[in-house]
């Protein structure tokens, strides 16, 4: 059991990286700016993706892979979304300790974390993260109707 949730760990990081990539790229071919120039409207492109993507594909493996697919979706979904909103606010958080990138003045954690690394890292995506889990149970929870023969 403990390799099955190891996997769908797996799944859930290599598709955030994968999708994280994917959208900061489009993002500057589309709108022709960085990705911390507009914050609001980089963050919504970014980050609702962000939150499904990755979970989506997560309540797939858990389909296919799990016994009882609730729990293993659960299993699968809560430690990551958890350990990635704290992660990134650790070393945020760390950073401005730190002195950042020169002068910190005013600037919060947040706001730090925003403009140097991850626009769409605010409290909507933060809480949203809840919309994360319940999507990878759903999409373990889904099972296909069987095609039944004519009578």
């Amino acid at each position: 059991m403990i390799s099955k949730i190891i996997g769908g760990w797996m799944v859930i990081t290599s598709s955030y990286f994968l999708t994280m990539y994917a959208m900061y790229t489009l993002y500057s071919i589309f709108f022709k700016e960085p990705a911390d120039y507009n914050w609001d409207l980089s963050g919504t492109f970014i980050g609702t993706p962000l939150l499904i993507i990755p979970y989506l594909l997560a309540g797939i493996y858990a389909n296919k892979v799990f016994a009882n697919k609730r729990t293993g979706a659960l299993f699968v979904s809560i430690i990551p979304v958890i350990s990635e909103r704290l992660l990134i606010y650790l070393i945020g958080y760390l950073l401005v300790i730190g002195g950042g990138d020169g002068s910190m003045n005013g600037i919060t954690t947040m706001m730090f974390i925003r403009g140097e690394a991850a626009p769409y890292y605010t409290y909507t995506y933060i809480i949203c993260g809840v919309i994360s889990v319940l999507i990878c149970f759903i999409v373990a929870s889904y099972k296909p109707k069987v095609n039944q023969l004519l009578r």
